[in-house]
């Protein structure tokens, strides 16, 4: 222990008060000098002090003192609650904030104490010390929140031109998916009313049927024709360009399906709204009566057949999307080659569209490799591996399920060498 305390450092890292407490002697600035005892009998202590003479107390709660001191009553208690430490004495209860000069009493500002370089004040002189230091403290709070709003404000504008960046690129997609999902909530609302024209009739209906009502819908009423109309030469396509699943074995009902999807335009008049609404209430059955392999592979192929009419117009876009987002698939606006761009960027991101020297040869290429490619499963990449050698793209055609749409987005990825 140094001298008077003198290079001791209290919790806050400053000087402690420069005194001596030994076993009998007691030596401080404000205290003097003076010879101390003290004893225990009967749970009291005993103490007896030169200075301020003969005192017997007692701890009956924790923190608390009870004591009589040369024949007055002495009653102290302090509790700790966040920053505030609660005094109690005979006169009453006192609130005070512990900091790093002292302790600041502000119930009885004069009970306030202060440290400065190991010295204790009291009275007015630690009010006077409390006050400057708490206003110094305030000033240095003030200036240190500004100077981190300051530079918080610079890092916003550092980053302001990109997030607009990214905003501006945003904002034609963001919107579009607003009114899009504005578009199903009116649908939906339509799907309700019809479902009640219909009296639920369409739950009856066959997967198959459902396949033939969705791309009668999609090619006929998407290009302004009925339905009737377009069901015999629906058939002929359907037979030419489709593998053996739900849209091929829809053939059979074509005719009939064509004639209940008329019936119901009986009650809106070819409304769009309720072609659409249509197209929704099919989609959502269709997802939970096929497989999840089956489902996308019926829009493609109806999408195909569709396009040997000539590009979709904008009502079969929005129908295209509108079985999507019923039927819990996610699709593309394409251009082809953007739509294989966009659903197989795991499988080809190093290959650069126009470069013949990045693309896939299919002829050397492994299973692994093929199956990577747009619309080529384990099935088609056997069927591929089986066929060579290829000498031109146009031969892919004789694999089953390959058309001229999905013909055009394995060309933006694979060749012939």
């Amino acid at each position: 222990m140094g001298f008077l305390n003198i290079g001791r450092k209290d919790e806050y890292g400053k000087q402690r008060r420069i005194e001596h407490r030994g076993k009998y002697l007691r030596a401080s600035r404000t205290g003097g000098v003076a010879l101390r005892a003290q004893a225990k009998a009967m749970g009291a202590n005993l103490t007896a002090n030169t200075n301020r003479g003969f005192r017997v107390s007692t701890t009956p709660l924790k923190n608390t003192q009870v004591a009589l001191q040369n024949g007055r009553f002495v009653l102290r208690g302090r509790y700790s609650h966040g920053p505030f430490q609660f005094n109690l004495s005979k006169t009453g209860v006192t609130a005070s904030t512990r900091n790093r000069l002292g302790t600041f009493n502000w119930i009885k500002p004069q009970r306030s104490s202060a440290k400065l370089f190991g010295v204790q004040f009291r009275g007015r002189k630690a009010v006077n010390l409390q006050v400057l230091y708490m206003l110094f403290a305030a000033v240095a709070a003030v200036c240190t929140l500004l100077f981190r709003l300051f530079v918080r404000l610079l890092e916003v504008l550092v980053l302001l031109p990109g997030i607009i960046y990214r905003a501006t690129l945003a904002s034609p997609y963001a919107s579009s998916m607003l009114m899009r999902r504005y578009r199903n909530w009116r649908l939906s609302r339509t799907i309700a009313r019809l479902e009640r024209y219909t009296g639920r009739e369409m739950d009856s209906w066959q997967v198959e049927e459902l396949a033939a009502g969705a791309v009668l819908i999609l090619a006929a009423w998407g290009r302004g024709n009925k339905t009737t109309e377009m069901a015999s030469v629906l058939e002929q396509a359907i037979a030419e360009h489709t593998q053996e699943g739900p849209l091929q074995r829809s053939l059979q009902y074509l005719p009939d399906t064509s004639l209940r999807l008329e019936k119901y335009t009986e009650e809106f008049k070819g409304d769009p709204v309720h072609h659409l609404a249509l197209m929704a209430m099919l989609a959502s059955r269709l997802a939970r009566k096929i497989s999840e392999d089956e489902l996308p592979e019926v829009l493609l192929e109806a999408d195909e057949i569709t396009l040997n009419d000539g590009p979709r117009t904008m009502l079969q876009e929005r129908m295209l999307e509108v079985f999507g987002d019923f039927a819990g698939l996610q699709l593309f606006e394409e251009d082809s080659v953007a739509l294989a761009e966009e659903s197989y960027p795991a499988q080809a991101p190093d290959r650069e569209f126009g470069h013949v020297e990045s693309k896939l040869d299919l002829n050397s290429a492994s299973l692994e490799e093929l199956q990577a490619l747009p619309h080529i499963g384990e099935e088609r990449a056997k069927a591929i591996a089986a066929r060579r050698p290829f000498f031109d793209m146009e031969e892919l055609k004789e694999i089953d399920g390959i058309g001229p749409q999905r013909l055009e987005s394995i060309r933006a990825y694979a060749t012939v060498r």
